[in-house]
């Protein structure tokens, strides 16, 4: 008589005792296995349920059904029994981490507004590029905000720079040589790395790249962060930043504007980008959220030359935005209702204080000596 302790599903259940009992070497090759009728009597039941197990049995190569004759166990199924049975070792518990400065009852609000009202476009997939609405309220910021006359065709939206860096690499190729602050932000040279694209490093002094170091450079392209470079957090002189544009001017490649930080570096009015001084369409924009609202949204955006926009939906525009229309909604709407600039300058705002009150403590004990 057949004998298994089923758990539901019940199909699934019996399958993994038959299978257990064949590759146990309990059934070997060619024997015959009980019939349907003897298993669903023995085990109470349905044929239904037992044809279910075995149909995924026969699926799966542990056996074969022959007209008239029942159901036969095929060879190469006997696995060896391991001494210490497989147990599963949980990792430990996320960390939680909040961000107290991000307002997160007001994102997750936003959030549900947006599943209630825009439904229907939210289980669509992404333009390659990312969503039109997205990119539409992206536009629109960097106009009235930055002082970019930037097209929504121009912008590509990914997750997180880090994609943005291999879209880049995929985007020219063999032909990407290019030079980087030294130091830098280290993934962006294990990415350049990764991708086979040629590196050289530019050392910096306080005022940003030097520049003996980049008249003297061969490279085509320029990857810097002009106002807040990484790790040392040098902004590079008004002097420097319209050297890095002559000096892009008469190359053949472009100049990369990685501005992951501007939005708080400064107090007062932003400074212009790189890109809105450049006159020559030579300048890549890059920017990411991760920072301005939290690390937790992979979320950042690239624009482009009019000039790069045929080269990019050549070599990339075919890849799929990773960036879930859910996520891109509720960040537009975020941009849009005002939300995004509260935070930006309550932010700023508190940077300052922070600053002026780190320097009122170093000073201190000056006064004191006094």
């Amino acid at each position: 008589m057949i004998s298994y302790v089923l758990e539901k599903p019940l199909a699934l259940s019996l399958y993994r005792h038959i299978r257990h009992d064949i590759e146990s070497g309990l059934f070997v090759a060619h024997d015959k296995l009980p019939s349907k009728r003897q298993y669903a009597l023995d085990l109470h039941l349905s044929l239904s349920t037992v044809e279910q197990a075995l149909s995924l049995l026969e699926q799966e190569g542990y056996i074969v059904a022959k007209e008239r004759k029942g159901f036969f166990v095929l060879d190469g199924n006997i696995r060896p029994q391991k001494q210490n049975p497989f147990q599963l070792h949980p990792l430990e518990p996320d960390l939680a981490t909040p961000d107290h400065d991000f307002p997160a009852s007001l994102w997750f609000k936003t959030m549900r507004m947006v599943m209630s009202r825009d439904q229907e476009y939210l289980l669509q997939t992404s333009h390659g590029a990312g969503s039109h609405r997205l990119r539409n309220v992206i536009a629109n910021y960097l106009v009235h905000h930055r002082s970019m006359n930037v097209q929504p065709e121009q912008i590509v939206i990914a997750s997180g720079s880090q994609e943005l860096y291999f879209l880049l690499c995929r985007m020219f190729k063999e032909d990407f040589h290019v030079a980087l602050e030294s130091p830098c932000y280290p993934i962006i040279e294990q990415v350049y790395q990764a991708s086979n694209a040629t590196i050289e490093k530019l050392e910096l002094d306080q005022d940003g790249i030097q520049l003996e170091q980049l008249a003297n450079s061969q490279s085509q392209f320029l990857h810097v962060s002009p106002f807040s470079s990484f790790p040392g957090l040098i902004k590079a002189s008004p002097t420097r930043r319209k050297a890095y544009l002559s000096w892009i001017k008469n190359k053949a490649g472009y100049l990369i504007e990685d501005d992951f930080n501007s939005e708080f570096f400064q107090s007062g009015p932003m400074l212009q980008t790189l890109y809105a001084l450049d006159h020559h369409q030579k300048v890549i924009y890059l920017n990411t959220f991760s920072k301005s609202l939290s690390s937790s949204l992979r979320l950042s955006y690239m624009v482009l030359p009019p000039s790069l926009i045929d080269l990019y939906q050549k070599t990339a525009g075919h890849l799929a935005c990773t960036v879930t229309m859910l996520e891109q909604y509720t960040l537009a709407e975020f941009i849009e209702n005002g939300s995004f600039e509260r935070l930006i300058v309550r932010r700023r705002r508190h940077q300052v204080q922070l600053h002026k009150s780190n320097q009122n403590n170093k000073s201190y004990p000056e006064q004191k000596s006094k």
